[in-house]
C-alpha cells in the first residue's frame, strides 16, 4: 500500500515533526508494517523522521513567483501528479489551512489547497483530513473550505473545527493531537500544575510552588506575553521573561531555555533567536541548541519543571509526566487544556 502525506514540516519546528512521526506510526498500525510512506514537504532534504519506508519529495508549487525556480517547479508539478495517481490513500494534516490569527509571515495557503484537492478527485483518490485545525476568520473563504473538504474524510483535534465544518453541512469527528501517542506508556496522570493567561503571566506566579534547586524549562515564543502593540514594542514582553528568570535563579533554581521552533527565515518563529536573548553569562541559565535535542529533554525528563507556552511543550510535558505551567496564550491552547482534563 502508498500512502501519501501532505505535511507541514519544514523550518525546524519539533511540533511538525513529530505530528508526522506519531501519524505514520498511527497509519502503520491501521493499516500494516510495510506500508510506505510518500511524505511531501517543503525541506525534504533535511528529515527529522528517517525511516525505510518513508521517501520525502517537495511540494507543488515551490516559491512559484521566483522565476529561477521555474524548472525545479516543472519537475515537481508531474512528480506531484504521478505520486498521488499511484497512491492508495492521500492523507493531509496540516495544523492551520489559514493562520491568519498567528504572529509569523506566513501567506494564506487556501487557493493551494483548492487545487490540490481538485487533481486527488480528478484521480478519484480517498482523501483523509488528519487531525486539522481551522482558524477561518474571513466568511468570504467559507466557499473554498466547503470545496476542499466536501469529499474528504475528515478528522480535526479542536471544537471550533468541528463546529465550523458542521456550520459548512461537512461531518467531522474530533480526535487526540497525534503526539498523544509519541509514547505507549501510561501518560494518565495530570500534570499541570496551574494556567495562567499569557497576558497576565508574572514572576509572582510562581510564590505558591516549592521546587527549590529544580531545573525549569522555559518553552516560550515571541509576541504573546503582552497585550498590545505598544508594549510590544516597548519591549514590555522582554522584561517580564527577564523577571521571570531572575526569580527563579534567586531561588537557587536553574533555567533551560527550550526552543521548540528553529525556522530558518521567520524570526517570528523561531524560539531558538528569541530566546538567545535572555542567554546571562556566569548564571545557571543555557539553552537548547537543536531541535533533535530539545526532543530528548523531554524523552529523558531532563528538567524538573516546564514553563509551557508552545503548543507541544505542553502536548510532551503531558505525555513525559514532566510537571508543567501552562502559559496559555490563544484558543488553540485552550482546547488542549480542555482535551487534556477529559481525556486523563
Amino acid at each position: 500500500m502508498i500512502i501519501s502525506i501532505f505535511a507541514s514540516i519544514w523550518w525546524q519546528n519539533l511540533w511538525d515533526e513529530l505530528i508526522l512521526k506519531n501519524e505514520v506510526k498511527l497509519l502503520e498500525k491501521k493499516y500494516w508494517k510495510d506500508t510506505k510512506f510518500v511524505v511531501f514537504s517543503y525541506d525534504y532534504k533535511n528529515p527529522f523522521l528517517k525511516k525505510s519506508n518513508v521517501v520525502y519529495r517537495e511540494y507543488f508549487p515551490i516559491w512559484i513567483r521566483d522565476i529561477s525556480n521555474i524548472f525545479n517547479n516543472i519537475k515537481n508539478f508531474f512528480v506531484f501528479l504521478y505520486t498521488v495517481f499511484i497512491s492508495d490513500l492521500i492523507v493531509i494534516w496540516w495544523w492551520g489551512i489559514i493562520y491568519d490569527s498567528e504572529n509569523q509571515s506566513t501567506r494564506e495557503p487556501l487557493d493551494q489547497w483548492l487545487f490540490r484537492t481538485r487533481v486527488f478527485n480528478f484521480f478519484r483518490k480517498n482523501v483523509l483530513f488528519f487531525a486539522v485545525w481551522l482558524n477561518i476568520k474571513d466568511k468570504f473563504n467559507y466557499h473554498k473550505v466547503k470545496q476542499i473538504f466536501s469529499q474528504a474524510e475528515v478528522t480535526v483535534r479542536d471544537s471550533y473545527s468541528h463546529e465550523l465544518l458542521k456550520e459548512l453541512w461537512i461531518a467531522s469527528t474530533i480526535v487526540k493531537d497525534p503526539v498523544f501517542s509519541d509514547v505507549s506508556s501510561d501518560t494518565s496522570k495530570n500534570m499541570i500544575i496551574k494556567k495562567v493567561n499569557s497576558f497576565d503571566f508574572r514572576f509572582t506566579d510562581f510564590e505558591d510552588i516549592d521546587l527549590k534547586w529544580k531545573k525549569v524549562a522555559i518553552a516560550f515564543r515571541k509576541w504573546y506575553l503582552t497585550k498590545t502593540w505598544l508594549e510590544k514594542n516597548n519591549q514590555d514582553e522582554e522584561k517580564i521573561i527577564n523577571d521571570i528568570i531572575d526569580y527563579i535563579l534567586e531561588k537557587w533554581w536553574e533555567v533551560i531555555l527550550l526552543p521548540n521552533s528553529f525556522h530558518k527565515s521567520d524570526y517570528l518563529a523561531n524560539d531558538y533567536m528569541f530566546l538567545y536573548n535572555f542567554l546571562r553569562i556566569n548564571q545557571k541559565i543555557r539553552i537548547v541548541s537543536t531541535m533533535e535535542d530539545v526532543y530528548k529533554k523531554y524523552i529523558y525528563k531532563e528538567f524538573d519543571i516546564c514553563l509551557a507556552m508552545r503548543l507541544h511543550s505542553i502536548i510532551l510535558s503531558q505525555v513525559y509526566q514532566i510537571p508543567f505551567v501552562w502559559v496559555s496564550y490563544s484558543k488553540k491552547t485552550d482546547e488542549i487544556l480542555n482535551a487534556i482534563e477529559k481525556w486523563l
